[in-house]
């Protein structure tokens, strides 16, 4: 029978640390190879739509915003975003238009306290 080797608590927690590293790399990596925005940069994308909106001219904090309108420069923002990587010279993402609404209806059509994020499930 083999003898278990077993880690200290350092190397253990930084071995922890490493294989979540990991897992989150390729996780990311499925996400890309998809089309689908990772959560921050959908996240930026909508802040900078909605900042889009929001200075374009002295009544945009009066005026109603056009849902449809916000999720389409969310997707240009997407866009946008990819143009400048690919200027600076690493590869960009190419956004499924799916992917792209199927995170958007994911980030902004669920609740913030649903069963999936719950810190008691």
């Amino acid at each position: 029978m083999a003898k278990r080797l077993t880690l200290p608590p350092e190397e253990r927690a930084a071995h922890e640390r490493a294989l979540a590293r990991s897992r989150k790399a390729e996780e990311r990596c499925r996400r890309r190879d998809a089309g689908r925005p990772e959560p921050a940069i959908l996240d930026k994308a909508i802040a900078d739509a909605l900042r889009s909106f929001l200075s374009r001219d002295d009544h945009s904090l009066t005026r109603p915003l056009n849902p449809a309108a916000l999720l389409r420069t969310v997707q240009e923002h997407l866009l946008l975003r990819s143009v400048r990587a690919e200027k600076a010279g690493r590869e960009p993402v190419v956004y499924d238009p799916r992917q792209v609404v199927g995170a958007l209806k994911e980030r902004l059509l669920t609740p913030a306290w649903s069963s999936r994020n719950s810190i008691h499930s």
